[in-house]
């Protein structure tokens, strides 16, 4: 299928959409900084409005909007091999995520999925437990020390990116080389957005590219290193994968793949982290209750098997929050051949989105979808479609590292209700203005109050 289809790389977006209700906004701009400040409002609007399929011109491109769990299930499990992940993220995120899951279609991913799946299996994730317990305890002990209020998020953020280095590279990280690769990120990251996307000298795309490189020469100078060596970081079971001749990944293949998922592991899940302790700032009823669920089990800390039956609050809360803030707002493809989706028909290389982040909280589908209430997950609200709660999309390309983010999630949130009560530092916290993008956080890096335990 992909050297029959291989031309599709190379088409421009199909933009004869007039077929397809729906208004493009503003020109050039469109709807862009509508949704990039309020996400669900401006689908919510186009959704009243036109049904659940439409058009618009977002993120400077024009595409079909299609909302529902539905659309999600049909392009998620293309069973017909319509949808191209290459190409429907190729012009926001190409440049920093190149050679990485996302940016793979069909038999190519399948094979570089193959890569990663000995660093996933059961064996691994438990190693990984005893690996990231010390550096999450240490770490989170260390916020003790902070005479003012803490900002969390940026804490959260070192302190996965530490926790990530150990259990993806195999290193300790220290001070000034945590920092610098943290920056190299966060500039990576803020290019995704940029207005303006040229690598020209003083532009924040360039310092975004420069963050791509720092971070590529980092990760591929690891890999010669651990060819034909044993361990039980991520690097390592990567660097000794091989092809069906026998042949190692290059050095660069491996290296783009630890970028991407450092990427997936150290940001999404410090975000995550981020919004529950937002909700349980607010909810001191719920953090009270994961608290003793925590302090009820026989062990002093989360064991691998503790993870999936022994804490259904923390379980709740996990799935609740990524509800609301799901780690891939909108996902993105484009078709490689015709399709019909809903009642309409879609021309090859035409651009489609759909919502994770408006399917959760359709109020067709969610009582009171808008308000943090994990109990929702005990009563399975979730359970009446299967692609109602997608925040790890599906089919061929589901995360690989879910099962990671959730342990990460866990392990993390169930050692900071341990050794603190945390509450809003001001009165007017909640609710506060949120960043969406390129992930889920509170403008202000959420201050908080943290008293010992």
């Amino acid at each position: 299928m992909q050297a029959a289809t291989e031309d599709y790389i190379n088409q421009r977006d199909n933009r004869n959409l007039q077929h397809i209700p729906g208004d493009y906004g503003t020109p050039l701009l469109g709807q862009t900084f509508p949704f990039v400040t309020e996400p669900f409002k401006t689908l919510d609007t186009n959704y009243k409005k036109y049904g659940s399929i439409f058009k618009v011109n977002m993120t400077f491109q024009k595409m079909v909007v299609a909302l529902g769990p539905e659309y999600i299930q049909q392009l998620m499990l293309d069973t017909k091999q319509v949808f191209s992940a290459r190409m429907g993220y190729d012009a926001p995120l190409g440049d920093f995520f190149a050679g990485g899951l996302l940016m793979r279609d069909f038999a190519d991913h399948k094979v570089h999925r193959r890569i990663m799946q000995t660093a996933f299996k059961i064996d691994a994730m438990r190693s990984y437990v005893e690996l990231m317990h010390p550096i999450i305890a240490d770490g989170v002990s260390s916020w003790k020390k902070q005479t003012d209020t803490l900002k969390l998020y940026p804490k959260m953020k070192t302190l996965l990116l530490d926790v990530g280095a150990k259990v993806f590279l195999g290193l300790d990280l220290k001070g000034e080389e945590t920092k610098r690769l943290n920056k190299a990120f966060i500039d990576m990251n803020a290019g995704t957005v940029a207005l303006i996307r040229k690598d020209w000298p003083g532009m924040k795309y360039r310092r975004a590219m420069n963050g791509r490189r720092t971070l590529e020469k980092y990760f591929t100078d690891i890999v010669p290193k651990r060819r034909g060596k044993s361990g039980v970081d991520m690097a390592t079971y990567f660097s000794n994968e091989t092809d069906t001749d026998g042949n190692y990944f290059s050095e660069k293949v491996v290296g783009e793949h630890l970028i991407f998922l450092l990427l997936a592991a150290h940001d999404t899940t410090a975000s995550a982290l981020t919004m529950a302790a937002y909700y349980l700032a607010k909810d001191q009823i719920w953090q009270q209750k994961l608290r003793e669920e925590l302090l009820n089990l026989k062990n002093s800390g989360l064991e691998y098997d503790d993870l999936g039956v022994n804490v259904p609050h923390l379980d709740h809360c996990f799935k609740e929050t990524l509800r609301l803030n799901p780690p891939v707002p909108m996902i993105m493809r484009r078709t490689i051949k015709p399709v019909e989706l809903g009642s309409y028909e879609i021309a090859p290389h035409t651009m489609i989105q759909v919502s994770p982040l408006y399917t959760h909280q359709m109020e067709k589908w969610w009582k009171d979808p808008h308000r943090f209430n994990p109990d929702r997950f005990g009563e399975e609200e979730n359970k009446q479609h299967p692609f109602l709660w997608a925040p790890f999309g599906g089919g061929a390309h589901k995360c690989i590292g879910l099962h990671f983010a959730d342990m990460l999630f866990k392990c993390t949130l169930a050692e900071m209700i341990k050794k603190y009560n945390f509450k809003f530092v001001t009165q007017n916290q909640y609710p506060s203005r949120m960043q969406h993008f390129p992930f889920a956080k509170p403008a202000d890096d959420l201050p908080l109050e943290l008293t010992p335990l």
